[in-house]
């Protein structure tokens, strides 16, 4: 149960990135789905923000300031998104090591939604009723909590979410902010390098609403740029053998296969069945769920491994860009100072973000802040890379990133391949944004 709910979890915020599932035509057994109805409560229209709810400075004392991360800790999957408040956590520690903000210390309240809907709902309203601000939250069910918060639009939430409609809360703020459609660079960059396998390609994903929603994104994206899918199919997150899979792509003489849709384990299941098959086509791609730590040693190491690609709007946060980037070192020296025997994941870098936006705002809004003078910094915040730890993107209008860096595995180790010095971007094509979305 928990390695299926991680996959599904990862595959979804890891394809935030590229980016939701329609037929593709003449698309071979298993076709995605449809974009599924979304689950859960609307979250409504948020209530007018009064001039008394913004001057509100609830969890603000003259020593310290008092934050809420709602995540899932407990349930079905003890410790699911452990790593969001880790993140939050190791950010806040590095901030009270140089002082606070304006002298306060930030402290963390975490809450547990326990895997549940309703308890997401209550876990929100008790920080808003406590806290000051949400920060780094991570959750499948930020569609229930949602509600709280388009009751009570002074509350600020700067969290990485899933939910469109949590997304566009105007109290809703995100360092990698959700959008339709997906960045052009990486689509771009494999088309110039394997022109004639992106017309044979193939893709796997998890059969679960949220991948599937952002599959439809990402197609659309890549079909925009001269893709096209000849074999798709929708599997189920416990599979364990893709040997048929292999067979039928080989038959059809596939010669690129998009793994974005499915996590490390089954990226790496996946890459030792086409080893065992003695099948090399052209390309294989990850937007992200590939980038773990984990990935190369489960696929059988290097000889499995070796020659995946990985496009991504983030940086080699796992280590390899430490010297390069400056603020890599810095997450990872204080995430394991709060959790030394803690593993950084996605999660973790979205937390630690998260609270890196959170602080910046705290900031601009003085030295007597109230929930209205955070929520008008952060609408003023038009440009966020979380010091080179994420590609640039625009918080106050939600536009997602459109730059990203390329890495592949050579010799049993992601490497960055093609881009600039000194742990810089790719910013060489636009975000596609798909007909009708925003």
């Amino acid at each position: 149960m928990r390695r299926s709910l991680l996959r599904f979890a990862a595959v979804a915020a890891a394809a935030t990135g590229l980016s939701a599932a329609v037929p593709l035509p003449g698309a071979a057994a298993g076709a995605a789905p449809s974009r599924p109805a979304s689950t859960g409560p609307a979250c409504g229209t948020p209530a007018p923000l009064t001039p008394a709810a913004a001057a509100a400075s609830t969890g603000v004392t003259p020593t310290a300031v008092s934050i809420a991360n709602v995540a899932i800790l407990s349930g079905p999957v003890p410790g699911l998104f452990q790593g969001a408040p880790t993140g939050v956590r190791a950010y806040f520690a590095y901030v009270n090591a140089h002082g606070g903000v304006d002298g306060r210390r930030l402290e963390v309240d975490r809450y547990d939604d326990g895997f549940n809907g309703q308890q997401n709902a209550l876990a929100t309203q008790q920080a808003v009723d406590k806290d000051f601000a949400l920060v780094g939250n991570f959750s499948l069910f930020d569609n229930y909590g949602c509600k709280v918060l388009t009751a009570v639009p002074s509350m600020p939430d700067v969290s990485v979410t899933l939910d469109p409609g949590t997304n566009g809360l105007p109290n809703v703020f995100s360092a990698q902010p959700v959008g339709q459609g997906g960045a052009l660079g990486p689509v771009l960059f494999f088309k110039r390098r394997y022109p004639t396998a992106v017309r044979k390609a193939a893709a796997l994903l998890t059969n679960v609403s949220t991948v599937t929603s952002q599959w439809h994104d990402q197609e659309l994206t890549m079909e925009h740029a001269g893709y096209h899918f000849t074999y798709v199919r929708a599997v189920s997150p416990l599979t364990t053998d893709f040997t048929t899979d292999v067979i039928t792509m080989r038959n059809e003489d596939v010669q690129a296969v998009d793994i974005t849709n499915l996590d490390y384990e089954l990226d790496a299941t996946f890459m030792q069945d086409l080893t065992q098959q003695n099948w090399h086509p052209q390309l294989v791609f990850s937007a992200g769920p590939a980038y773990a730590t984990q990935f190369i040693p489960t696929a059988g190491g290097a000889g499995a491994a070796d020659g995946v690609w990985v496009g991504q709007g983030v940086a080699l946060y796992l280590g390899q860009d430490r010297s390069t980037i400056p603020a890599v070192h810095t997450f990872l020296s204080w995430v394991h100072r709060v959790a030394p025997s803690w593993d950084p994941d996605l999660f973790t870098l979205y937390g630690w973000a998260s609270a890196q936006l959170f602080v910046q705002a705290l900031r601009a809004a003085g030295p007597h802040p109230t929930r209205g003078a955070v929520l008008t910094a952060l609408h003023h915040i038009t440009s966020f890379d979380a010091s080179g730890l994420m590609a640039a993107s625009d918080p106050a209008t939600k536009t997602p990133p459109s730059c990203y860096i390329m890495a592949r595995v050579i010799d049993g180790r992601f490497q960055r391949v093609d881009d600039p010095p000194h742990g810089a971007y790719r910013c060489d094509a636009p975000y596609y944004v798909v007909p009708g979305g925003s």
